[in-house]
Formats: C-alpha cells, structure tokens, sequence
C-alpha cells in the first residue's frame, strides 16, 4: 500500500505550502476543503464528522492543525482523531505551537495528547511565531496607519520563524518516519526585540515605526475591539505572557541542520514585505 496524505489546512499559510510540495514531488496527497470539489481536494470539515470517513478513505498520514488561540481544538480533534485510527490511518503530524506544554490547559496540548495516546505514529511541530503576523492584519494594518506597533511584550526577544520554514518541516515530518515520536520544536534564527523590529522596518521603508509596550489589560481591549472573541483573547494573552517569560527568545540550534539549509532571516522577510507596511489612509 502506497503512502496517501491528506492535508488539513491545504489553502491556509502553512499547509498550501505543504500540500503543493508534496504534489510537485509526486506524492499522493490530497487538499481537505470545506468549499473546493474535484481532484486533488476532497470534501472535508473538521467540526462535522460525518465528513471524516469519506475524506480518511485510503490515507496514511495526516497533516493536523491545532489553532493555538481555539481553546476547543481538543474536542474538535478527538473524533477526527478517532475517525483516524478507524479508518486505518498510520501516521500523523501535526502544527502545534511553542509552549505547548508550558500550560496544562493549553487546548493544542490536549491536542498533542489524543495523538500521542491514539497508536498512530506521530511528530509535533511546534514553531514560535511566524514573521508574517508584522505583514498581516492587524498588525500590518496599524504599521501602515499609525506608525506603531503595539504589543504587550516589554523588552522580550522572540525568534520569530517564517512560516515557509515552518512548511519545510512538517513536509519532513509527514514523509520521515524518522521523526516518528519528536516534538521538533522551531524557532527562527535571530531573537530580536520589537524596538529592533520597528527600527529595521523604519530603516526599509524610510519612516519612523515605534514599538509601543501596553500592558495586558490594554492589549484585551484592544483585541476585543479588533473582534477577536473572548476565549481567544484569553489564549493569545497567555501566549503573550510566556513570551515575557522568555520562552520565545531562544534562536534555532537544529531545525536548520534538520532541513539542510539556512533558515528564513528576518531581514530578508522585511525586504519581502514592504508593500505590506505602506502609508494608508485610516
């Protein structure tokens, strides 16, 4: 029997990486969608579970993604994962997150958890924060708008990761079975500060950004009139806090060897981007 991958995630950052490689290397895979039909997308939607045979039919590895802010990931995994094991499923690999295990009540690490207690095999990647949060909304959005960048982190550093990197990994991770039973965790390979960030931005795009440390209470405020529900202004704030205590600053030591190449620099990515940070009205 022929290795068959499904792909959750598969038009998302990390996963549409991960799904065209495995196509372009002539892997067996196909995309899990809830609104994409025909070859190589199969119809899937992870919160109703009478889509998880019909999408699991013949496959041998997955991709699974636990979305750090969802404080329900679990219950939404526990039957697919059960959907796995039915269905003949042998391996799995799945996108957790930095500090996983930090707090026993962190949904993805109860994610971690049903995987690991299931009988599949399986390897966690768990990246720190991906570059592409400074280019996306909101934050993006306020850079352009205000010349700030506002975040609840004082002086830490974090060793932010590109998320293409993040992508290489799980590719590994998927078709290694090497890697079997690892948790790899993953950071980028500088730590920097926000002060450091918005000064190399300021420098590319030729106008002052400051970094503005709020405190929590401000950053809950904020978030909640961004429209980010309740329970994931709780989750993103307890990450937050870790990466006060420093759990996010450590530079990569491994991933870079493990991948045979140098990792995404976070220079390269501001060089990438400045279309994202361009003065806009607003």
């Amino acid at each position: 029997m022929h290795d068959r991958f499904l792909i959750l995630g598969s038009s998302g950052l990390v996963g549409s990486h991960v799904f065209r490689r495995l196509l372009a290397e002539g892997y067996d895979a196909v995309g899990a969608s809830r609104h994409k039909t025909g070859d190589p997308w199969v119809h899937f939607d992870l919160l109703n579970p009478r889509t998880h045979a019909s999408a699991l039919a013949g496959i041998t590895t997955v991709m699974l993604i636990s979305r750090p802010g969802d404080e329900e990931a679990h219950l939404y995994a526990e039957p697919f994962i059960s959907s796995m094991v039915t269905a003949g499923v042998k391996r799995v690999a799945d996108l957790s997150a930095l500090g996983a295990t930090k707090r026993p009540e962190f949904s993805i690490r109860k994610v971690e958890l049903l995987v690991e207690t299931s009988g599949l095999e399986w390897t966690h990647v768990r990246p720190n924060f991906f570059m592409q949060v400074l280019a996306r909304p909101p934050l993006s959005t306020e850079i352009a708008t205000r010349r700030t960048l506002s975040l609840p982190l004082g002086s830490a550093k974090v060793a932010y990761v590109d998320a293409r990197d993040v992508a290489a990994t799980l590719f590994l991770a998927l078709t290694d079975r090497a890697l079997a039973g690892q948790a790899i965790e993953l950071n980028g390979p500088e730590a920097v500060t926000h002060d450091e960030v918005v000064s190399r931005i300021s420098q590319r795009i030729r106008e002052t950004v400051r970094y503005v440390d709020i405190s929590e209470e401000s950053t809950r405020a904020l978030l909640l009139a961004r429209g980010f529900p309740a329970p994931l202004v709780e989750r993103v704030l307890g990450f937050y806090a870790l990466c006060r205590q420093g759990f996010c600053s450590s530079p990569d030591t491994k991933v870079a060897q493990l991948l045979c190449r140098p990792l995404g620099s976070l220079d390269a990515f501001i060089e990438a981007n400045l279309k994202s940070w361009q003065a806009t009205n607003g």
